[in-house]
């Protein structure tokens, strides 16, 4: 799990002030590490439904020209953030998203399947699949595997911003 709490690190370092959480049971790693990195304390904003998340991330992304990170659990949620992407995309708006996506060994249906490796199309710059991983370098098993999020990253116009990657 180190590497999930990892990212909040990576992003303080590169200068990411902002995060909009959008919580759901597979992203709890993810907003944990935010939330308990000293950097975002008071600077959290939780947003239960996606599609607003995406467009708070993307108003306060154009009022500071600063990457600002949007965090959600897997399946369609990532999905409500593609009105937000798109108009990010056009505006040239910095965004990093990172869903918490299940692994591909264990997506039983289509729904969470649905455009995951291109969930936001040519407005994402990047997409960067990412697994914490267990001792030896293998995902664990049972609950703890579902534990481990598969984390996948888009960054939508970084505008020279330090890439987090």
């Amino acid at each position: 799990m180190q590497a999930v709490y990892n990212i909040a690190e990576i992003c303080h370092r590169h200068g990411i002030t902002d995060v909009v959480l959008s919580p759901g049971s597979r992203s709890a790693p993810l907003t944990l590490a935010f939330a308990r990195h000293p950097a975002y304390r008071g600077r959290l904003r939780v947003v239960p439904d996606e599609r607003a998340a995406a467009f708070i991330g993307l108003g306060i992304a154009q009022a500071t020209r600063r990457p600002v990170v949007l965090v959600c659990t897997s399946g369609t949620a990532g999905l409500n953030y593609a009105p937000a992407v798109a108009e990010a995309y056009f505006q040239q708006i910095p965004l990093l998203i990172l869903t918490a996506d299940r692994p591909p060994e264990d997506v039983p249906d289509l729904i969470d399947a649905a455009d995951r490796r291109e969930r936001h199309g040519r407005a994402a710059q990047r997409h960067q699949p990412a697994q914490a991983h267990g001792p030896g370098g293998r995902l664990g098993h049972g609950r703890d595997r579902h534990a481990r999020p598969h984390v996948r990253t888009e960054r939508v116009h970084d505008q020279g911003a330090a890439d987090p990657h």
